[in-house]
């Protein structure tokens, strides 16, 4: 066991002065001498053990990106751990080592795409992403004859604040907003922000008291000085396109908040 620990060792270690001679991961010249070795080595014993081999791709890959290495110098890494296996010799683990890159490329490219559907700020679905989800959700309960509400939320006074305490403190209110309405859904409901300070949130197999219910649960964990209008709206109500629901909701929304400023 000393001795193989030994091996990977050294191909770790050669394997990162081929890096630094390619210069394929400038990140890690900055990084100490035991900081650059990080996890490789147990990557390195890993290589012939297919059970082994995925975790601690995934454990090295996140130890690089907690470093600040970027992705690409992660498999500029991988690649130069790959010349060495060459050099050596060791062709199962050189062949390993393609099935990590192709692992850190399928985490890059999920996480990507996860990015993309969420707004940078809240982190809930961004408006593209909450739409289409609605829509999918809209015509998989029509045909399945299930249940489903939109709820349509938006802040009161939230332009007064932005005007007068600053956008620092209106992104702390969407923020703690967004925490708030994703707090009280379920696993399988979904928020999104619209826009401004429009927020969404999709409840799947709602009735009506259950809205209610989401409605006091979701308001009572706001900030202290936070409140907002709300309107939601049923699958059962709208007969034609998805933008009729949000339509109806948007009206619902409209007339609570004349409830409330009256």
């Amino acid at each position: 066991m000393a001795e193989k620990q030994a091996a990977a060792w050294d191909v770790a270690t050669e394997a990162l002065a081929e890096a630094a001679r390619c210069g394929v991961a400038p990140s890690l010249e900055r990084i100490g001498r035991l900081g650059q070795l990080g996890s490789l080595a147990a990557l390195v014993e890993a290589l012939p053990d297919e059970e082994a081999l995925a975790g601690a791709a995934i454990v090295h890959a996140r130890e690089r990106e907690s470093l600040g290495v970027a992705p690409g110098e992660i498999v500029g890494e991988l690649l130069a751990l790959g010349r060495v296996l060459e050099r050596r010799g060791l062709r199962v683990e050189r062949e390993a080592v393609d099935w990590c890159l192709l692992l850190v490329f399928e985490r890059v490219t999920a996480e990507l795409g996860e990015r993309a559907r969420r707004d940078p700020l809240t982190g809930v679905l961004n408006h593209r992403a909450f739409h289409a989800l609605v829509a999918a959700e809209v015509a998989r309960a029509r045909r399945y004859r299930g249940r489903l509400a939109l709820i349509l939320f938006d802040l009161d006074r939230f332009k007064q604040t932005n005007d007068e305490e600053g956008h620092a403190e209106g992104d702390r209110i969407l923020r703690a907003v967004a925490s708030a309405l994703l707090d009280s859904v379920r696993e399988n409901d979904a928020v999104g922000r619209l826009g401004g300070d429009e927020f969404g949130v999709l409840l799947l197999q709602a009735r009506a008291p259950a809205v209610a219910a989401y409605l006091e649960r979701a308001r009572s964990r706001f900030p202290a000085d936070v409140s907002a209008s709300a309107g939601a709206a049923f699958v059962a109500e709208v007969t034609g396109p998805v933008e009729e629901l949000f339509a109806l909701a948007d009206r619902r929304l409209y007339d609570d908040k004349i409830a409330r400023a009256a």
